[in-house]
Order: structure tokens, then C-alpha cells, then sequence
């Protein structure tokens, strides 16, 4: 069950700001005065609370539920057992909040500092890196490394930059959709390939560039005029269809917002809010691509969880890019794949699929189905 929190944080890509009501200041100014951007210092906060959320203190008669204080430079925190009381150090205000609530608190104030620190990163080396001559790339739903991001993002930068900085690997020639060899436009695809600070290599996604020369003003011109035509996608909540700057598209809305596509003009600046990730679709295969996946989807009896989340899988991850079938395929039990639409972790006997732009939304189909789920979905696209 959801855990309803008493803090809401929101970043503009500057600072991380947190909102909350009067009785919970305290717990905002200590967020915000004790820990502040200093990612050290709120996982030191969140490690005094154990795994299963209650405090744990070292020591022979330390026990899940005894008793602890931490002093900060202008908060206390007191544990007596059952709530984590907030209190300022000169005594003036105070507020009590469960230690589960709490960790959740720092679960999510840890995730958009983090994410705040690795996009300034990301911004002061585009800023350095050289950029005449180069070929730029405008890259699109670069939020989708990581299945806990929400909304899309939007980056110039020269390709040769994002190859260095982000792992990134161009397809086989044979996937590059709608030109881009020799005339450099239509969409360009690449493997993003995430590792830790040892080498070792943590997921593996795909990320999607739009062609080159489209400016922010012009893509954003774009989406809205795309949003009048656009269609929803019947088989998958949210997923809808379209063309900017002359490539056919699919992305994502929040389903529980946008009612209907496609929408007025007076109305597109607000579903455009409301736009989470979009991404080229590729060449045309000459197969009605939403049928084959939500077909072979079918050969899958054993679902645990929302099925569509596997036709989003065929439909926005495969689509008709073989590349990915053979990827997939070849994949062993510990592989993980971030896509355009579903993270994907394969196991012994299951893989499971969570829905990057859908929270919540995800399935486990048994790994000898799934194989089969892949090999309907290829006869299809054959025709």
C-alpha cells in the first residue's frame, strides 16, 4: 500500500524545493537546513532507520525499537520506540512523524538530490566539450535510465559527447530507421550501457535521438501541433501516436489527465504538461505493429500483473527492430534492459516488466512463454 508522506518535493532542474503544511515545518527546514544537497549526510540520516523502516542501534542491548537521539546543527531527533520526534534545537517547534514515514521522506529526497547532482554533471561537461563541427543529436526520454525518473528530458550535444560521457553505442547499420545513413535526418538509435565505479556493467537501455538541427522551440511547436492529430493507443493506458517534424512517433501521457487526444489547440499547452516521454517510431515495416504485439502478447497465459505492460514492451521497446528480438534472446538470468517504455529483469524462471511511464504498472510472464511471446511477435512482423 502507497504511503502518503507529509512532504512533496519538486525540482526545476536548479534546486530541490520542499513543500509541506504548518505542522510539519520542522521536518522541511531539517531537510532542507540539516541535510540540504549533501548526499553523504541523508544517507546517514537514512541509515540510522534499518530496512524494514523501525531505528536500529548498535550494540549488545540496542534493540529495533530502542530508543536513540541524533543531533544535527539546528535539529534534534528523538526515537522513543514508536515515532521520530522532529524538534528544533532551541526548543520552539516540534513534529512527530513515524519512522517508516520518515524513511520513505529520505528515500525520496535522496533520489531528486541525486538526480539534481548527475544533471549538473551532465550539463557542466556538455558545456566544456567542443562543438563546431561536430553532429548534434537532440536526445529524447533520457529520464528512462532509471525506472524510478519520471518525465522526459531534452538535451543538445554534440553525438560524439554523449558516446564519451553516456556509454553509448550506435546500432548495426540495419536498425538505423528513416535515413539517417548519408543524409543524417530521420531517428537515430543507440545502446546506452550503464556501469558502476568497479566496470562492471549494472543495465543496459536504449535511448533515441530525434534528427539533427530541431531546436527546443521548434520540437515543443511541434509536439503541440502533433497533439491535434495524435491518437491514443487502444491496448496500452496513456500510449498515443503521431508525427514530429515529420517522424512518426509514439509517447506516453498521464492517463489519469489527459482524457482524450487529440485536443483542441487552446488545450494543447496543458496536455503537453502532461506529455511524459516521447520517441521516434521506426521505418515503416509495412505491419500493423500494435495488432502483432498485442496478439503475441496473447501466447502469454501465465501473466502476473497488467499484460499491457508486455504489449508496451513489443510495441515501444521491439517494435519492428530485430536487433532487440536477437538482444533479448541472447540475454541470461541478472540482465536488466531499460527501453523506451518498460525496464525489463530477466531471472531463471520469470522476467519481469515495469513500466517506465505508467508507475506501478508492471507484469512477470514465466521465461519459457516470454520466449514464445518473442518468437509469435517475429513470425508476425515477417507478415
Amino acid at each position: 500500500m502507497a504511503i502518503s508522506l507529509p512532504v512533496r518535493f519538486r525540482s526545476d532542474g536548479v534546486r530541490v524545493s520542499v513543500e509541506t503544511d504548518p505542522l510539519h515545518a520542522p521536518l522541511r527546514d531539517f531537510l532542507i537546513n540539516d541535510l540540504g544537497e549533501d548526499v553523504s549526510a541523508i544517507a546517514r540520516a537514512r541509515g540510522r532507520l534499518s530496512d524494514s523502516g523501525r531505528p536500529g542501534v548498535s550494540g549488545a542491548s540496542g534493540g529495533p525499537n530502542a530508543p536513540w537521539q541524533e543531533l544535527f546543527r539546528y535539529h534534534r531527533l528523538d526515537f522513543d520506540g514508536t515515532f521520530v520526534h522532529v524538534r528544533d534545537v532551541a526548543g520552539w517547534a516540534s513534529c512527530d512523524v513515524d519512522p517508516v514515514v520518515l524513511r520513505k521522506c529520505l528515500d525520496e529526497y535522496l533520489q531528486e538530490i541525486g538526480a539534481l547532482h548527475s544533471r549538473r554533471s551532465l550539463e557542466r561537461v556538455l558545456s566544456e566539450a567542443p562543438s563546431a563541427g561536430e553532429p548534434m543529436a537532440t536526445s529524447l526520454a533520457l529520464g528512462s535510465v532509471s525506472h524510478r525518473t519520471q518525465g522526459w528530458g531534452l538535451v543538445q550535444t554534440p553525438r560524439a559527447v554523449l558516446e564519451d560521457v553516456a556509454g553509448l553505442t550506435p546500432h548495426p547499420d540495419a536498425c538505423v530507421p528513416h535515413g539517417v545513413l548519408e543524409t543524417g535526418s530521420g531517428a537515430c538509435w543507440a545502446d546506452l550501457a550503464v556501469w558502476d565505479e568497479t566496470g562492471i556493467r549494472l543495465r543496459s537501455g536504449t535511448k533515441t535521438f530525434m534528427p539533427r538541427g530541431i531546436d527546443p522551440e521548434r520540437l515543443m511547436a511541434e509536439l503541440g501541433k502533433t497533439l491535434t492529430q495524435a491518437r491514443f493507443v487502444s491496448a496500452v493506458p496513456g500510449a498515443w501516436s503521431g508525427v514530429v517534424a515529420g517522424v512518426p512517433v509514439h509517447g506516453y501521457v498521464d492517463p489519469e489527465a489527459v482524457l482524450r487526444l487529440p485536443c483542441e489547440p487552446i488545450e494543447v499547452g496543458g496536455v503537453v504538461h502532461h506529455v511524459r516521454v516521447f520517441f521516434p517510431e521506426l521505418g515503416d515495416s509495412g505491419v500493423d505493429l500494435e495488432a502483432a504485439a498485442s496478439g503475441a502478447s496473447e501466447f502469454a497465459q501465465s501473466v502476473n500483473g497488467q499484460p499491457h505492460v508486455l504489449v508496451a514492451f513489443l510495441l515501444h521497446d521491439v517494435q519492428s527492430h530485430r536487433h532487440h528480438l536477437d538482444v533479448v534472446r541472447q540475454a541470461r538470468p541478472g540482465w536488466e534492459h531499460t527501453g523506451n517504455a518498460c525496464h525489463l529483469r530477466l531471472d531463471v524462471q520469470t522476467v519481469r516488466l515495469e513500466h517506465l511511464w505508467l508507475p506501478g504498472h508492471a507484469c512477470e510472464v514465466p521465461t519459457g512463454e516470454f520466449a514464445s511471446v518473442l518468437y509469435e511477435y517475429e513470425r508476425r512482423l515477417a507478415g
